[in-house]
């Protein structure tokens, strides 16, 4: 699996736009847990993988790839995709965009270098930066004693009676 998955996951992007692209990518956004899946897929072999996705939202991606005519190689947690592929940040191979899964300012794309030059968390030490996170006081996220356990197992449920 992990070699198909590099094989998408490592094409470049054509300079042209649009359908002519090589690689397909689609962001999706669940807005209950204010995340970001990411539809990645290789237009020559059908073939793709869904990052991050949301169980609330699996009806919504599976029809999607339906539609696109792809094969699902894999769908899990951004963390299990880089270990297969020893891929960083998901970002697209050969370019410098950045699709954030976590982005509470409305944005859905960065760079590289914006992020570098203007996240201000990024200028930091590690330990400013654990001191400024922690005295954050940000609420609970609604659906983290859900999303943490099922991270954990790479998003496999268990099935319920």
């Amino acid at each position: 699996m992990a070699e198909a998955v590099l094989r998408v996951a490592r094409r470049q992007l054509s300079q042209r736009g649009g359908s002519g692209a090589p690689i397909l990518l689609r962001q999706m956004f669940e807005p209950v847990s204010c995340t970001f899946t990411y539809l990645l897929g290789d237009r020559e072999s059908r073939e793709a993988v869904l990052i991050d996705p949301v169980l609330e939202t699996a009806p919504r991606d599976a029809q999607l790839i339906k539609e696109l005519g792809l094969r699902l190689l894999y769908a899990g947690c951004a963390k299990t995709l880089y270990h297969s592929v020893h891929e960083k940040i998901f970002t697209l191979p050969g370019d410098c965009l950045i699709y954030p899964a976590h982005d509470y300012h409305g944005f859905t794309v960065s760079t590289v270098e914006e992020e570098r030059t203007l996240n201000p968390r990024l200028t930091l030490s590690c330990e400013e930066f654990v001191k400024i996170m922690g005295n954050l006081n940000l609420p609970k996220p609604q659906q983290i004693d859900f999303a943490v356990p099922a991270n954990m197992r790479c998003g496999v449920q268990t099935p319920t009676a």
